[in-house]
């Protein structure tokens, strides 16, 4: 049977207001359109700081109050285990869920701290508004998806009372607040050969502290090309991303050392046989526009264990 591919959005970094405060959605390949999917995906992403000194470091948490620091190199290290599913409750209709467990860790100094816990839950509505994918021909093909979808605040969201080091917000992968999300999903393809665009924007409301965080803008090209062997297949991918966020508010003022942009480039390679798949990808910085108290992404891997049915 011929395996088609689309990209669909399923929020995995949506709920992430650390390292990059304005990020969205993971975008990552599946097969067979019509099929559900269940599958547990993990993300590994290192992010660092570098603090002049004597200089003081906003906080996103109590109510704009800021933290003394020495100067110096900032380390965060965020890891996440999250279930998802995919499934059609009818043919053209996607719903997508997402729930992460967070393990968060910050070094400063000789000082390293760390905390775990769930993060905030996502739900999607995807809907197919075209597909020429069914006809096998040699023609270039089509397929377009919209939706939208809720962010909801189950993570944790506070300041930790023991920490003392700068960011410590970050320590927790909740924002505390509900947040709406629309995207759009196209791809192409000849033969073999794909390619893809995907866009998500989100709107974050104000969380119970008065903080809201930037809406945030994600976009997402790829191009890919199908392997066959036998059982398996294979699909390299290579592609990039572009985020951006706008200026955080407190009380609705603009927070200074917030937003900006950042370009990722990625490459990865997804394999599957039968119903089953492993999906892995890398993402490391090309350029970044942000803001002088945001922390810089380093380098992101994500890896997937899928079920198709």
């Amino acid at each position: 049977m011929r395996i088609f591919f689309i990209l669909v959005l399923i929020g995995s970094n949506c709920i992430y207001s650390y390292g990059c405060d304005f990020c969205n959605c993971y975008l990552g390949l599946n097969p067979g359109y019509n099929k559900n999917t269940i599958g547990v995906r993990g993300n590994l992403r290192f992010a660092s700081l570098n603090i002049p000194s004597p200089t003081l470091r906003l906080s996103h948490l109590g109510h704009g109050e800021t933290t003394p620091t020495t100067g110096g190199e900032l380390k965060e290290t965020f890891a996440s285990m999250e279930i998802f599913a995919r499934i059609y409750p009818i043919s053209k209709l996607q719903l997508i869920f997402n729930m992460p467990y967070s393990v968060n860790t910050i070094e400063y100094h000789d000082t390293s701290e760390t905390r775990s816990g769930l993060s905030d839950m996502t739900l999607l509505a995807m809907y197919q508004l075209a597909n020429t994918m069914p006809l096998d021909s040699g023609s270039v093909r089509h397929r377009v998806f919209a939706g939208v979808g809720i962010k909801l605040p189950t993570g944790k969201y506070e300041a930790p009372d023991d920490v003392t080091i700068p960011m410590a917000d970050h320590l927790y992968s909740g924002t505390g607040s509900t947040d709406v999300i629309f995207a759009v999903s196209y791809l192409g393809k000849l033969n073999k050969l794909g390619w893809n665009a995907d866009m998500n924007f989100k709107i974050n409301s104000e969380n119970n502290l008065n903080y809201k965080y930037g809406n945030s803008v994600n976009f997402t090209p790829r191009l890919f090309y199908e392997f066959k062997l036998h059982a398996l297949t294979i699909y390299p991918h290579i592609g990039a991303a572009y985020e951006s966020g706008d200026t955080d508010e407190l009380d609705g003022l603009e927070q200074s050392d917030t937003g900006g942009e950042i370009i990722y480039g990625s490459a990865g390679i997804d394999w599957y046989f039968n119903i089953f798949s492993i999906a892995s990808e890398l993402k490391l910085p090309l350029y970044n526009d942000l803001a002088s108290g945001m922390p810089v992404d380093k380098s992101w891997f994500i890896a997937s264990v899928n079920i198709h049915f």
